[in-house]
């Protein structure tokens, strides 16, 4: 059986692939605001966020970083919000770790890109001033981001397993 990612196992369609990722996070933005997370009031889960994971995982670290700054910069103009506007590098970086985390071929370390996506979104969220820096002394903010991260990783798990026998092909 050819090994992930490797010279005898090819995407099909990489650039396609990298085109619905990337469309995919802006384009479900707004539907992902109407699930709110249960422990941080005002805030929703941001499952989107699962699509610059999935590209790095997929087809590797630059076509991940690539959906996660076009991905969320798109978004960000198209909905207007300014968290999106401010993570779009967090997701780059979280999209290319993603990548070089999913060289092994399975989607167990690739999901857990997802946990540097959310800490680099609240050092720039706290940086730029789009949250209050106390909020870090809440132990319901940080349940609320571990119920996030959790469910992201399993949705990122569970979305890989399933894809990749039609995203792959042998060579």
């Amino acid at each position: 059986m050819p090994t992930f990612r490797t010279s005898s196992c090819k995407p099909i369609h990489p650039s396609v692939t990298l085109c619905v990722f990337t469309l995919l996070y802006a384009l479900t933005a707004p539907l992902v605001e109407h699930i709110p997370n249960p422990m941080i009031p005002g805030a929703w889960l941001a499952l989107n966020m699962i699509f610059p994971v999935l590209a790095g995982y997929f087809l590797g670290s630059l076509p991940g970083g690539i959906a996660g700054i076009v991905g969320t910069t798109l978004s960000a103009l198209l909905w207007g919000s300014p968290f999106d506007a401010a993570a779009a590098i967090p997701h780059g970086i979280m999209g290319w770790t993603a990548g070089k985390l999913g060289d092994s071929g399975s989607p167990y370390p690739a999901a857990f890109a997802l946990i540097a996506g959310h800490l680099l979104n609240l050092l720039f969220y706290i940086r730029i001033g789009l949250i209050n820096a106390d909020i870090l002394a809440n132990g319901s903010f940080w349940l609320g981001l571990a119920t996030e991260t959790s469910l992201g990783i399993i949705t990122i798990i569970l979305i890989a397993s399933f894809l990749k026998p039609w995203l792959y092909h042998r060579a």
